[in-house]
């Protein structure tokens, strides 16, 4: 076929069962476009001719971006045709073979520019009954789509009940909603059923229904509950997985009842799921009262850390310091009292003083050495009488005076202080006193320090966690009341005022907000004022 009218036939773009589509030009205003032609060994049969004119009609009752546009309708040689816009892209069948990347944003902008192209078509009383892939096309360079083939559409007049029986159990099986499916009027919800089908296949790659045979698939879909979408891909939001599974109810007002409330509710998904990226793309930092907090806790515990070990350091310098010299005065005092039996070695009498130098006392041993290095008096008696034994791992800790200090670890015994002072008698030594004196005591003190000083620190930095908190909420606040202001405004609420009256810098920042958007509001109105006139 040459031409069919004025329009020149260019080639063939698609057949199908009913009828066979060409691109052609049309010289009268220089212009490509489709035409669909009734097959020929179809135009004798009544119901493909008439359901052939009744999409023509259908169709051309409907003026919107998301359908496909009629120019015209004629007959050739006893063949029915209708011009329409030729349509550069892909069915969306062909596009989810081909799309494998496809994110859900693309998923639900299909959903929505089909709601609101289903929703006008049925304000003017056209129901299409076919929605499947196939039937829609996504236009090349973008993610819009047009509906096409109304083939079967019932358009809701009184004076067509004769077709509307006819094709009433019309439509391709896996996209038939229930009542379709049962032979049952249909109305404006069986359409949004069929949307249902396309955005589950959409978003899951699978039908809802997959029945072997004819039978089979009507029983599921007017019987069985199909699989979740968020079972099959993880991770679909719950408010798009809500749309699907209420579109795909059984009972039609279960439904969304129209395409506006349809389209209403896709657009909240969407706008979801874009708030929800674009918080995820945002740079993940901690707010401002926990790092004032973090902060000011590190700060206050580095400067308790640093006083604290140079007040521990000091604090247990003084307490050996005056272990030291406790121990080196008693040690000189008991040389000085004895000095005069050594010499007469009045041993009884040194012994009787050595245990009464004891009393009372929480000294680990005092011994008294003569001039040959034999203990002469102990307050451990089986000393007495034995050679004095030198401490070979002692660590010496200080010498006050003619006094030495050592620290050694004692068999069976913690650390020990050994204060070695001579006896000295008419300026000759006679002999020396060793004043043994446990560490343990000291150690025990200094942990006592520590812990004190570890309580106050904790007790500090938690202090300061609370006041640099409480701080930042403050501060914060206000902050976060700015961020929510300006939301509102990108939303273009124009009427948004901040209520909350300051006195400080962050009032003036209030003010300045509204007085911006006093401005924005006046201009809009004026632009729209302009535009009115």
């Amino acid at each position: 076929m040459e031409k069919i009218g004025r329009f020149k036939v260019l080639e063939e773009l698609g057949r199908g069962g009913m009828a066979v589509v060409y691109k052609a030009h049309d010289p009268n205003i220089n212009r490509s476009l489709a035409i669909k032609v009734l097959l020929e060994e179809r135009c004798g049969d009544k119901e493909y001719r008439s359901r052939f004119l009744a999409e023509a009609k259908a169709a051309g009752l409907l003026s919107h971006p998301n359908i496909v546009t009629i120019y015209d309708i004629g007959e050739v040689n006893d063949r029915p045709y209708i011009v329409m816009e030729l349509l550069e892209g892909e069915s969306l069948d062909q596009y989810m073979k081909s799309a494998s990347n496809r994110s859900i944003r693309d998923d639900l902008a299909i959903g929505i520019q089909l709601a609101k192209a289903l929703d006008y078509a049925h304000s003017k009383g056209i129901i299409h009954r076919d929605i499947k892939p196939s039937n829609i096309i996504r236009l090349k360079g973008g993610n819009n789509i047009k509906i096409t083939d109304f083939g079967i559409a019932r358009v809701e007049d009184p004076e067509l009940t004769r077709q509307t029986q006819m094709g009433e159990v019309l439509g391709t099986p896996q996209y038939m909603s229930p009542e379709q499916a049962l032979g049952r009027h249909v109305d404006k919800r069986s359409d949004l059923y069929s949307v249902g089908v396309l955005l589950y296949q959409l978003m899951t790659g699978k039908k809802p229904f997959d029945g072997s045979t004819i039978a089979t698939l009507l029983l599921q879909i007017t019987t069985t509950e199909p699989v979740p979408v968020d079972q099959i891909v993880p991770g679909i939001p719950r408010s798009v997985k809500l749309i699907v599974e209420r579109l795909l109810k059984k009972d039609p007002d279960k439904r969304f009842q129209n395409g506006k409330d349809l389209a209403d509710a896709l657009v909240d998904a969407l706008e979801e799921l874009r708030e929800n990226e674009a918080e995820r793309a945002k740079p993940k930092g901690l707010s401002i009262r926990v790092k004032w907090t973090f902060i000011m806790s590190v700060i206050v515990s580095i400067t308790m850390i640093i006083g604290a070990t140079w007040l521990y350091k000091r604090q247990y310098a003084s307490i050996v310091q005056q272990a030291t010299e406790y121990g080196s005065s008693m040690v000189r005092f008991m040389a000085s009292e004895s000095a005069e039996k050594v010499f007469n070695e009045d041993w009884i009498f040194l012994e009787v003083f050595i245990q009464d130098a004891m009393v009372g006392q929480r000294f680990s041993y005092l011994d008294l050495v003569d001039s040959n290095g034999i203990i002469r008096g102990s307050s451990v008696s089986g000393r007495i009488g034995q050679p004095h034994q030198e401490i070979d791992n002692g660590e010496l800790i200080a010498s006050i005076g003619d006094v030495s200090i050592q620290r050694y670890d004692a068999p069976n015994l913690s650390s020990v202080m050994d204060f070695d002072s001579p006896i000295v008698f008419r300026g000759k030594a006679i002999g020396r006193i060793h004043l043994g004196m446990h560490w343990d005591p000291l150690e025990e003190l200094s942990r006592q320090i520590v812990f004190t000083m570890l309580l106050l620190m904790l007790v500090t930095v938690a202090a300061a966690s609370v006041v640099a908190y409480a701080l930042a909420s403050a501060i914060s606040n206000p902050i976060r009341t700015l961020g929510r202001s300006f939301g509102e405004i990108k939303k273009g609420n124009l009427g948004y005022r901040i209520a909350q009256a300051r006195k400080d810098e962050f009032g003036e920042l209030f003010q300045s907000f509204d007085e911006m958007v006093e401005t924005l509001q006046k201009n809009s109105e004026n632009a729209i004022n302009e535009q009115k006139k």
